[in-house]
């Protein structure tokens, strides 16, 4: 996997639950302050091992590290729209 599909795999994810916890405020609740957040895409098992990889590497001494396993993830969010061209 390239830096640049890496990259834009976890921009979608971190996109998604970002907007997921708007919708379950209860979830960020739950999150520790200063905690590293490791998204690991069930459908996706090189994604989530890299992530994995990548939050080892940059944890900091004695922080606490939530994974978040995603089981699946819809195309998109977006139900309806359209363009006005101007």
């Amino acid at each position: 996997m390239t830096k640049e599909e890496l990259f834009r795999k976890n921009q979608q994810l971190s996109t998604e639950f970002e907007l997921y916890l708007l919708d379950h405020p209860e979830i960020e609740e739950a999150i520790p302050d200063n905690a590293m957040i490791v998204l690991l895409p069930d459908y996706d098992s090189i994604l989530a091992e890299k992530n994995r990889e990548l939050a080892e590497a940059n944890k900091e001494p004695g922080q606490t590290i939530v994974y978040v396993r995603i089981k699946k993830m819809r195309a998109s969010r977006i139900e309806d729209l359209s363009l006005q061209l101007a």
